[in-house]
């Protein structure tokens, strides 16, 4: 079976099953972007919360205004989020979604500001490596799921 026809087969797998996500390439991998419309956070698995929070939060430009935060990240992660705010936050909280990507400033010339999640592993007690690309700069962080939301973060640094 060649390469594409591969691919063929495991869109159609997804597409039969009734994937409600996106399916996208990158890196010559297949990525899935789960969409959750009306879901809570508590009811998917790790990867499809991060996916769900990547989507919703840390690559989106303007997040919803009924977006809560509190639905995926813990009490613990939120006070993160605060603590690593870097700027003045008039009307509060705030939160720095962008703790959880590079330290890019600006788009990888050109890389068309691509930002999207490559992949997602389990690495054992809750934590994910989380790869993905951010503006076209390769990014990595590690995660931490507890009881269906967002516990704990640590980004990993990276040759810009």
């Amino acid at each position: 079976m060649s390469k594409c026809s591969g691919y063929a087969f495991l869109l159609m797998c997804l597409i039969l099953c009734g994937t409600k996500g996106n399916i996208a390439m990158a890196g010559g991998q297949i990525v899935e972007s789960v969409q959750l419309n009306d879901t809570k956070a508590e009811n998917i698995t790790g990867k499809e919360l991060i996916n769900c929070v990547y989507d919703k939060f840390i690559f989106a430009i303007d997040p919803e205004e009924n977006d809560n935060p509190e639905d995926y990240f813990t009490t613990n992660a939120l006070k993160k989020l605060q603590q690593d705010y870097d700027f003045d936050c008039e009307y509060g909280p705030c939160y720095a979604y962008y703790a959880l990507r590079t330290r890019a400033q600006d788009s990888k010339p050109g890389s068309e500001d691509v930002s999207q999640i490559c992949k997602i592993e389990h690495i054992g007690d809750g934590w994910y490596e989380v790869s993905y690309i951010d503006m076209g700069w390769p990014g990595m962080t590690y995660v931490k799921v507890v009881d269906g939301k967002i516990d704990d973060y640590e980004q990993c640094d990276s040759d810009l």
